[in-house]
């Protein structure tokens, strides 16, 4: 084998090594992010921009938000949609529900985790 012919395989694996990786950050979630127009470990918003209430609404008005946002981003509800629409349905009910954890704990009704 030549030199030239050494360098030139040299080249055309550092070439497929390069493209292979590119390949499975973006299919690992590199490219994109996991959640809609969300970066990894970003903080969730305020709880009551989440639920669409007032910060200081009761209790009452709390739990109905909650309720009425899961019923609107059930992943039943776009699973003829496809995975991606149900993987983002998934997201926005777990930032809904951890919402929903914040707004009780803010009240004092949340579980106390010193147990």
């Amino acid at each position: 084998m030549t030199f030239t012919q050494w360098l030139a395989a040299a080249l055309g694996v550092a070439l497929l090594c390069w493209l292979a990786a590119k390949a499975w950050r973006r299919r690992a979630g590199g490219g994109e992010s996991s959640a809609p127009g969300e970066l990894p470990f970003q903080a969730d918003p305020p709880w009551h921009e989440v639920l669409g209430v007032d910060a200081d609404a009761d209790r009452a008005a709390i739990e109905a938000a909650h309720q009425a946002r899961r019923e609107e981003h059930l992943p039943e509800r776009v699973a003829r949609l496809g995975a991606r629409a149900r993987q983002q349905a998934q997201w926005r009910l777990m930032q809904i529900d951890r919402a929903y954890a914040a707004a009780m704990r803010e009240l004092g009704l949340g579980r106390d985790r010193s147990d």
